[in-house]
């Protein structure tokens, strides 16, 4: 199991890439949380099927997709 240190390190490098994103990306900079809407529902819906075939790796994948998009939305 993961330290809390790596952990809180882990966090920090996805808050790290994300402000890099949010500055550095033209897609990125533009995107809005009315433009973001549509892709978060998509992402939701991923997760759902991922949960309904039990699939646990593709679970773990599609948190870590609406994860990003939460840190994208907190920005």
């Amino acid at each position: 199991m993961n330290s809390r240190a790596y952990q809180l390190a882990a966090f920090d490098r996805l808050l790290t890439i994300m402000d890099e994103l949010r500055e550095k990306c033209p897609w990125d900079k533009k995107q809005t949380l009315q433009s973001l809407r549509h892709l978060t529902i998509e992402e939701t819906y991923e997760l759902g099927d991922a949960i309904l075939d039990n699939n646990l790796n593709e679970v773990k994948n599609e948190l870590g997709d609406l994860l990003l998009h939460l840190v994208f939305y907190a920005k």
